[in-house]
């Protein structure tokens, strides 16, 4: 496993007893590169589908809420998106298998149409990745592991109602023959509408289409997913092919702010395929060479209405974008003490867009490619360091159909490219103890969106080139990881950022702040056993500040100063399963300039309880929000109130 850079929190998840009959899908990982890393990152969270499956989780945006350092936003299309350690979903890397999942002119994906069907783990690295990676993992990488079969075949059957009737269902199944394996799986998702806080209240008018509670108004949504893997093993190689597809019709709550922008919205077509081809072949003993070649769609529609009955149709705009590329990935382990990496990546983006019925379809075409090496050096059992050093660059290819002059346009599509590099070590005394310290460089270009938004409301001479980002992140982490059931750890970081790309209003071109800075503490302490007792307490700060056009000094929106998780389960001889979990996030600044404006802070509970019947068939109840607390993440747009689900899980 790849070594991440920058040491995090590492939540250790509530071990379970039951047999998992999947294993993690390595062949497509870029973490997977030949030999497993002599020293495991403090700097990440992992999430296995077992646990998922046992906390009724639907998506991954819940899978990844509530985690220290990670912040969710849902914006006025409802897209939630993930913000790590204060930077935004667009500044970190996503990745599917290995393979970079982002739509081309946004630069993030809405993470609650990734469906868990097929998943064997989540993982989460809150901080900068290798430079093996490339470029625009600022804040961290979410990665999503796929599951394969394991020498067992494999069936897992799971369907969930809450109490206003809303359903899901997945199915997975998968089996090995001697040469052969495939691992299948589908799902569907349903939606009404989702229940509001009973404290929900509103004093503007209804007929303005403002809410007015109970079940929050234009919230339904279905979706229906499948996946395909299909794949060969011989004693020193594997290829497989693998294909998944998605299609969603999504509704949008407006916003409930008097004061807001009130927008009735809604996408009747969000679809999403991937086809990605993987192999693998070792060369003698020393060397491992890997090679994944991919190909995504991303289509959608959104349509505007003018009133809150949606039937006066305003306009509608079509996105028709592909994504495709080559990840190439080498390693080789010349003696026990020495191993040597190296990446090459390449991919083009091409994002079609019709801003309504019957207008001239834009276009936007941009590669971006990125090599490096890494070198690992193990003095001893308990010494190890680690430099790497990348180079990326971001070419911007042709763009056609735009309402903006040609001067304009060249001053945004300028080439760009940038070195980045890493520098890591680590110290394990008595191998209970670990110290780690890291600092490294990392680049994230800008994307179509900030390139092109607003630019045929300026004059040539108004519209200026954008710099990428860059970032130096420096972190320090120890570990406390004796053979016993107590854990601990500790995670100080700091990021010093030039040239953020933001912009002051709505109205304005994207343009690069002069400087952002982050900074915070993590800290976790954990007890589990298998049977008993299991808590877990983790506590994030985080301070984060960016400077304004004017040179004034503004904290980053949607970031919170103080998180607070704690989590206390119990595990009965009787095969049954009791846990709670106590939420606690503070205050965070608007998106807005008003440093006055701000989200309030908010505490929430949850419960669940699960059974073991026998026959592989587990019953869980879950209740979320419990005390039915009325919250946002952002103002105007509240989030569910109290929520009861049942779930049934059968498992081969």
């Amino acid at each position: 496993m790849l070594v991440i850079l920058v040491p995090v929190l590492h939540a250790p998840a509530a071990q379970s007893d039951k047999p998992v009959s999947s294993v993690v899908y390595e062949l497509g990982a870029i973490e997977v590169v030949g030999y497993r890393d002599r020293v495991e990152p403090i700097a990440e969270s992992i999430r296995i589908r077992a646990e998922l499956d046992e906390e009724l989780v639907e998506d991954v945006v819940e899978a990844a809420d509530r985690s220290p350092g990670v912040t969710i936003t849902i914006g006025d299309k409802n897209e939630p998106q993930i913000l790590i350690r204060g930077l935004s979903q667009k500044r970190t890397l996503i990745l599917y298998d290995g393979i970079p999942m982002a739509a081309p002119y946004y630069g993030d994906v809405d993470m609650s149409e990734v469906p868990l069907d097929n998943l064997s783990e989540l993982k989460i690295v809150r901080g900068n990745a290798s430079v093996l990676y490339g470029p625009n993992a600022l804040g961290g990488v979410v990665s999503f592991v796929s599951a394969k079969p394991g020498e067992s075949p494999n069936l897992t059957l799971l369907s969930t109602i809450d109490q206003e009737g809303n359903y899901t269902a997945r199915f997975s199944h998968g089996r090995r023959f001697p040469d052969l394996y495939y691992q299948i799986s589908a799902g569907i998702r349903n939606s009404d509408g989702w229940r509001m806080s009973g404290d929900f209240q509103q004093d503007g008018d209804p007929e303005e289409g403002l809410e007015q509670g109970d079940i929050r108004d234009h919230s339904a949504f279905s979706q229906w997913s499948a996946s395909v893997k299909l794949g060969t093993e011989w004693d020193r190689g594997e290829l497989s092919l693998s294909g998944s597809w998605i299609d969603a019709e999504k509704e949008i709550p407006p916003s409930t702010d008097p004061e807001g922008r009130i927008r009735f919205w809604d996408f009747p077509t969000w679809k999403k395929s991937s086809y990605v081809l993987a192999g693998r072949t070792r060369l003698g003993m020393k060397t491992d060479l890997r090679l994944n070649a991919y190909y995504h769609t991303y289509d959608n529609v959104l349509r505007n209405y003018n009133d809150a009955g949606y039937s006066e149709l305003r306009w509608e705009s079509t996105y028709d974008d592909y994504s495709t590329g080559i990840i190439a990935r080498g390693a080789w382990e010349p003696s026990e003490k020495i191993r040597l990496k190296a990446s090459l990546n390449g991919a083009l983006d091409n994002h079609r867009s019709q801003g309504d019925i019957g207008d001239p379809w834009e276009e936007y075409r941009a590669m971006t490619y990125s090599t490096a090496g890494e070198a690992e050096y193990n003095i001893n059992d308990s010494i190890l360091f680690q430099v790497g050093l990348g180079y990326d660059w971001y070419d911007f290819d042709s763009v056609s159909n735009i309402d903006a002059s040609i001067d304009a346009i060249g001053n945004r599509t300028r080439d760009i490219n940038a070195f980045g590099f890493s520098l890591l070590a680590s110290y394990v005394w008595r191998n209970i103890h670990r110290i780690t310290g890291a600092v490294s460089s990392k680049t994230k270009f800008p994307t179509m969106n900030q390139l092109f938004t607003n630019i045929e409301d300026f004059e040539p001479a108004d519209v200026g080139t954008i710099d990428p980002e860059s970032a130096l992140q420096y972190s320090m982490g120890y570990e406390l990881r004796p053979e016993s059931p107590y854990s601990a750890g500790l995670s100080a970081y700091l990021y010093d950022i030039d040239d953020l790309i933001e912009r002051p209003t709505r109205d304005d071109l994207y343009t690069n702040y002069e400087k952002a800075t982050i900074q915070g503490i993590e800290l976790w302490a954990g007890y589990g056993e298998s049977f008993g007792l299991n808590a877990m307490v983790t506590y994030a700060y985080t301070d984060a500040t960016h400077e304004l056009a004017d040179g004034a000094e503004r904290r980053l929106p949607n970031v919170p100063e103080h998180s607070l998780q704690f989590n206390l389960g119990y595990r009965f001889p009787t095969r049954t399963d009791v846990s709670a979990s106590y939420t606690h996030r503070g205050k965070a600044l608007e998106y807005t300039t008003d440093e006055g404006t701000e989200v309030p802070s908010y505490s929430l509970v949850d419960l669940s309880v699960n059974q073991t019947v026998g026959y592989g068939i587990d019953l869980i109840l879950k209740a979320t929000n419990l005390f039915d607390e009325d919250y946002y993440q952002e103002t105007g747009f509240p989030r569910p109130g109290r929520t009861v689900k049942l779930g049934v899980r059968y498992r081969l």
